[in-house]
């Protein structure tokens, strides 16, 4: 690789480099925050992920679909 060139992530490198961590047995990238709030992500189909924040008490307060 040149100077020139620039290292580009996948999302899945992104989101290990931001701390997630990958749980086999629901297919997620969970990663707990400082507030108690657990965030996950998952690959439905190659580009699309859905995204899934719950609060400390496990109640679902955000869903998101969305493509790359």
């Amino acid at each position: 690789m040149n100077a020139t060139e620039t290292l580009k992530m996948t999302f899945t490198e992104a989101l290990i480099a931001s701390g997630y961590y990958f749980q086999p047995e629901c297919g997620a990238f969970c990663k707990d925050d400082s507030n108690g709030n657990l965030h996950s992500y998952v690959e439905e189909t190659e580009g699309t992920w859905s995204y899934e924040k719950y609060n400390d008490s496990g109640e679902l307060v955000t869903s998101k679909v969305f493509s790359l």
